[in-house]
């Protein structure tokens, strides 16, 4: 692909910016965990959990998407980005409209500045959009692939989740909406998680998987199953829980979600096992065990959806949970090891890309430290293990071994990802 080797100059300031936002929000949510560490034992619906999901949702992760989608979506679709000044006007919306609201929902101040910001966000989620829609637009064959149709419908679910979330601040204020507001924040959140996280990160990762591990089988037919299956679902989902809740239809509506993710999964292992290159690197195995926690997340929604339909307390627990499991465990798992498999290569490109061949350059893996990868990952997994003791016994005490767990996570990140943006050129490689 000429687009691996070619990136626009303008491309590395966007990416860069990016990716050092999303590293700071990391730290960020670190911190407040400590101090928030009290209010995990309680219900999901509080001013600091919903501060801290919204950093984690929009800061963390979001802001981290953008920035890839805007290096590997050219990569995908084999085009250029359809333009540079968008995505900035985008970041600083959206970089704004966080700002405004995970700081009123810390001081639960649902007025103006709480409006303004997802107002903000949703100006940043559309920018985003328009450009990715822009840039489907410039390929040469009209005929839009398996991924393009994930990345494009993802993108819609994104502006829905924004809609919806903007409306649901106003609320607040307004109480204007029909019914309860937590039905409405499950449908904001299922949208968020299954329609733009999920469906994103399966249109993209099942490109690069099988490039990065080299695979010589690919079967996209199981991708079709997957998006329409997962689409369907979730539209299913949104409709019968806001006309009559969580009901026993509910267990046959998660059905297919679920038989999404499974087709999925076994399309990664076919990529897997046909892959060339034998040797997973540590970046390619968080990507591979962040999965896991995604079929774990899964697994315990029969529990969850019973738990409601009976109306019992053990609901809440399970429901936080599933939430850290997908949101704090796949997600940030999946940024931990890809981000360390696709911005070196990025900077790789900017640095030593018009010598390559002509002297020797060191790998893209050289950019950035091992050592620091493997004390983020043994943090991680404490961090990990210590919110799921939190989620079950309900202990304030978990949480907090969690939030210096997480602190050391994201401490190691940041430095590991500014040693790739700071990287200068060296010469003398074998």
């Amino acid at each position: 692909m000429n687009m691996i080797t070619k990136q626009h100059p303008e491309l590395y300031p966007i990416v860069r910016a990016h990716y050092l936002a999303s590293a700071v929000c990391f730290v960020l949510i670190g911190v407040l965990f400590f101090f928030a560490s009290a209010d995990f034992a309680g219900h999901y619906f509080q001013p600091k959990l919903l501060a801290i999901t919204h950093l984690a949702a929009l800061g963390w992760v979001t802001m981290v998407i953008f920035g890839a989608a805007y290096q590997l979506v050219p990569v995908i679709l084999e085009t250029g980005l359809s333009g540079y000044r968008l995505p900035w006007l985008s970041f600083v919306a959206f970089l704004s409209g966080l700002v405004l609201l995970v700081c009123s929902f810390w001081r639960f101040e649902p007025g103006l500045c709480m409006q303004g910001g997802a107002l903000l966000l949703l100006t940043g989620m559309l920018g985003f959009t328009i450009v990715i829609f822009l840039t489907g637009k410039r390929l040469k064959n009209k005929k839009e692939n398996i991924h393009q149709e994930m990345i494009n419908t993802s993108c819609i679910w994104l502006l829905a989740t924004g809609v919806l979330g903007v409306l649901l601040v106003f609320n607040l204020r307004y109480a204007f909406l029909p019914q309860d507001h937590l039905q409405f924040l499950r449908l904001h959140a299922h949208m968020g998680m299954g329609g733009w996280f999920l469906l994103l990160v399966i249109g993209v990762s099942s490109k690069l998987v099988p490039m990065f591990l080299v695979s010589r089988k690919q079967n996209l037919r199981l991708l079709d199953w997957v998006y329409y299956l997962l689409n369907g679902g979730l539209l299913a989902f949104v409709i019968d829980t806001y006309l009559e809740g969580i009901n026993n239809r509910t267990y046959l509506i998660a059905l297919l979600p679920t038989a999404a993710f499974i087709i999925y999964f076994i399309y990664l292992i076919q990529c897997y096992r046909s892959r060339m290159k034998r040797r997973l690197d540590l970046p390619m195995m968080y990507t591979m065990l962040s999965f896991i926690l995604l079929l774990a997340a899964l697994l315990i929604q029969p529990l969850i959806i019973n738990a409601h339909v009976q109306n019992i307390t053990q609901g809440i627990a399970l429901t936080k949970l599933y939430g850290l499991l997908v949101l704090m465990g796949w997600l940030s798992l999946l940024i931990l090891g890809q981000a360390f498999k696709t911005l070196p290569f990025l900077v790789w490109l900017k640095i030593y890309g018009p010598g390559t061949g002509k002297e020797p350059t060191p790998l893209p893996s050289d950019l950035y430290s091992q050592k620091l990868l493997i004390i983020q990952g043994i943090a991680f997994t404490g961090f990990i293990l210590s919110m799921i003791t939190m989620a079950l016994s309900g202990l304030a005490t978990p949480a907090r071994i969690a939030s210096g767990c997480l602190l050391l996570t994201a401490l190691c990140y940041l430095l590991n990802l500014t040693r790739v943006l700071t990287h200068k050129k060296t010469t003398g490689h074998a």
